[in-house]
């Protein structure tokens, strides 16, 4: 098989998780992707574990990568880097476009050096305007400003937390195919174009549905707690055992009768108060009391049997520990086995997507600090003793 990317060399100077995200999704689909990192080292590592066994965090984002370490604060630094991106088909960073000045890593200064290089930057709200300087993470720029974490909490409860990754996970992803697209125009035309991925604007994309309502409408989506949600359909109930499943029938087919069957409650179809989807909106807290009611006499293996021979639209609402051993995601091949990292094999999540008869795969362990900067040098030609002497003064390590 082949890989996708074979013969695309990326060169990233990036830190914690979005855009090196992107690259080692790069290197899954054959890229040979060279990591710069400060002299103290990206602050990824050793997040999770601390000399423990392979940190989690910093091996996800940064498998299969070659790693080197440079003090961009020196001018050798940033002319060793200048030096790799000009046999670089794609440069990214997370740098704000000040930090992009201050190491000469700019668009122009990058395109000068790198004619064919593409330029691809990760930032919390873009590179121009008023906050184009300001710090982000995935927590304030995709979560919190950008309007999902207000969608997602209870009226008048406090803003949920969310996980570490989820917006740059995400982020990634567009990063990657917007990269691709442009590496796609420079094979079609020759032209080499600028690649810009927002933390902010990635949000207003997942939650565009809500957001283009709110563009016509001038009015955000109606907020119930759950024990007035408006539909049954659409709910999280809690079962026997204390788990939970979720449903999701929105419709056009009319899920009510087979699901007022499933619960046991026939009679629910002859009630005026349950009959119609109107009538069940304006009586949400006695329809949501009353499934509560109807969930909490059989555990949840139990109602799994119930809604799938009813034919409903359901799944379970699995912790962490769990999903670990699904096997629909083990069908999936969404776990990996990383086997050369000197603490022994442990399991990664692969790329969440296939591409049949292609090589995609995780191609080894997350480089150490400064693991391949004699190697990487050497190869851009480099001399042994200039390394040294760049060693010494303590521009590399």
């Amino acid at each position: 098989m082949t890989a996708p990317l074979a013969g695309v060399r990326v060169l990233e100077v990036a830190n914690m998780i979005a855009a090196p995200s992107m690259a080692a999704l790069m290197a899954d689909l054959g890229a040979d992707v060279v990591k710069v990192e400060p002299l103290s080292g990206d602050i990824l590592r050793n997040s999770v574990l601390d000399g423990d066994g392979p940190d989690p965090y910093w091996e996800l984002d940064n498998r299969g990568k070659r790693g080197i370490a440079v003090d961009l604060s020196q001018p050798d630094g940033v002319a060793l880097v200048h030096r790799l991106a000009a046999t670089a088909d794609v440069f990214v960073t997370n740098l704000t476009a000040d930090r992009m000045a201050k190491f000469s890593l700019t668009v122009a200064e990058i395109r000068t050096v790198a004619p064919r290089c593409i330029h691809a930057s990760l930032s919390g709200y873009g590179t121009t305007g008023p906050d184009a300087q300001r710090l982000a993470y995935d927590m304030t720029a995709f979560f919190a400003r950008g309007g999902v974490q207000s969608l997602v909490s209870d009226p008048n409860g406090a803003p949920p937390a969310f996980r570490p990754g989820q917006g740059d996970h995400t982020s990634a992803l567009s990063l990657l195919s917007a990269t691709l697209a442009a590496l796609r125009l420079r094979d079609l035309t020759g032209e080499v174009t600028t690649v810009e991925v927002a933390l902010m604007q990635v949000a207003g994309w997942t939650i565009a549905s809500d957001l283009s309502v709110a563009l016509v409408t001038g009015a955000g989506p109606e907020r119930r707690p759950r024990a007035e949600w408006p539909s049954p359909l659409t709910c999280r109930f809690r079962c026997a055992d204390d788990e939970w499943v979720a449903l999701c029938m929105p419709g056009p087919r009319d899920f009510w009768p087979a699901f007022v069957g499933c619960l046991g409650h026939p009679e629910w179809l002859d009630d005026p108060r349950f009959a119609t989807v109107q009538a069940r909106r304006d009586n949400a807290k006695a329809i949501i009391e009353a499934c509560d009611a109807a969930f909490a006499t059989a555990p949840r293996s139990e109602w799994a049997q119930r809604l799938d021979r009813a034919g409903l639209t359901w799944g379970p609402i699995q912790s962490i520990e769990t999903l670990v051993d699904d096997p629909a995601l083990h069908e999936l091949g969404a776990l990996t086995l990383i086997e050369d990292h000197p603490r022994g094999p442990f399991q990664t999540v692969a790329a969440p997507f296939h591409i049949h008869g292609a090589d995609v795969a995780v191609r080894g362990r997350a480089p150490d600090l400064g693991e391949h900067t004699r190697e990487v040098l050497l190869e851009a030609g480099l001399g042994s003793d200039e390394i040294d002497r760049l060693i010494a003064n303590r521009t590399l390590s």
